[in-house]
């Protein structure tokens, strides 16, 4: 079973949900990752998380 890229959303639509988190562009880009699935691309999301020093 192939999954269609993005199904018409940009990488911005994941890079704004780690914004939400606290995770800039500076510290996490989510463009590395252009060519995995929707579902790829959310797991990411879902599994980034600030670590304290």
């Amino acid at each position: 079973m192939n999954e269609r890229d993005y199904d018409g959303l940009t990488m911005d639509y994941f890079q704004n949900q780690l914004l939400a988190k606290g995770i800039t562009k500076e510290m996490f880009n989510m463009d590395q990752f252009a060519g995995l699935t929707t579902r790829e691309l959310q797991n990411i999301v879902n599994n980034v998380s600030l670590k304290e020093a």
